[in-house]
């Protein structure tokens, strides 16, 4: 469902403007070549007018367009991706590395949450570990997936999930040959997941050298198949 405009509160902004200029229904349209049906249904929230007519309706009144839309963006109530659509990240690639970022929540602005699907071959992100403040959701949707949490060393089979401190550095590779596809679901409380970035490092110091209280690398749950 994509964002939408309050229509209703954008009526009442042109008809504020068309009467502050003390203008009738009649004089707006002949200036601006609309019918007077047309700008009634707008002005009373009825009518989703075109960025043309905006512009158009904005200098007969004399207005910038921004003063008529600004804050008016209604955010989606769910957004909808289908399989293999979301967009895509150039991948971050070496000879001996690859992830692709699929992104799946584009459309929903400020949002808590980064869901993303990743598509990862070669060496994974070694070059890159990741680390953020915040938490993050990890499920094995084909392959297998080898995990080095801290100083763990969990493998992760399809249909397998984990859930982790995230501020832990991680590397995310295949366990074998080919690509293995992990469904990601990030948080960061301290920021909308919208500008959260793959491969962010915290700065040194207790928020950022890897612990926090109870969450270490060593308090493994039942996931944890393998130690280096």
């Amino acid at each position: 469902m994509p964002a939408s405009v309050n229509l209703a509160d954008l009526g009442r902004r042109v008809r504020s403007a068309r009467i502050a200029r003390r203008l009738t229904l009649e004089e707006v349209v002949s200036r601006a070549e609309f019918t007077v049906s047309w700008l009634s249904k707008l002005e009373n929230g009825q009518l989703a007018p075109s960025l043309d007519g905006l512009v158009k309706l904005a200098d007969v009144l004399e207005c910038g367009v921004d003063s008529l839309v600004e804050g008016l963006s209604i955010p989606p109530q769910y957004v909808v991706v289908k399989g293999g659509t979301g967009r895509t990240d150039p991948p971050v690639k070496d000879r001996k590395a690859s992830v692709v970022v699929e992104h799946l929540a584009d459309q929903w602005r400020n949002r808590a949450m980064n869901p993303v699907m990743l598509h990862i071959s070669g060496n994974g992100n070694r070059g890159n570990p990741d680390n953020h403040n915040g938490e993050r959701f990890l499920m094995v949707l084909e392959g297998e997936l080898k995990l080095e949490y801290g100083d763990d060393l969990l493998l992760l089979g399809a249909g397998d999930s984990i859930y982790i401190y995230a501020a832990i550095p991680h590397v995310l590779m295949p366990a074998g040959r080919g690509t293995v596809k992990v469904l990601s679901v990030a948080y960061e409380p301290s920021s909308s997941a919208a500008s959260s970035r793959n491969g962010t490092r915290l700065p040194k110091g207790p928020a950022g050298n890897g612990q926090s209280g109870n969450h270490t690398a060593k308090n493994r749950g039942p996931a944890a198949r393998g130690k280096r």
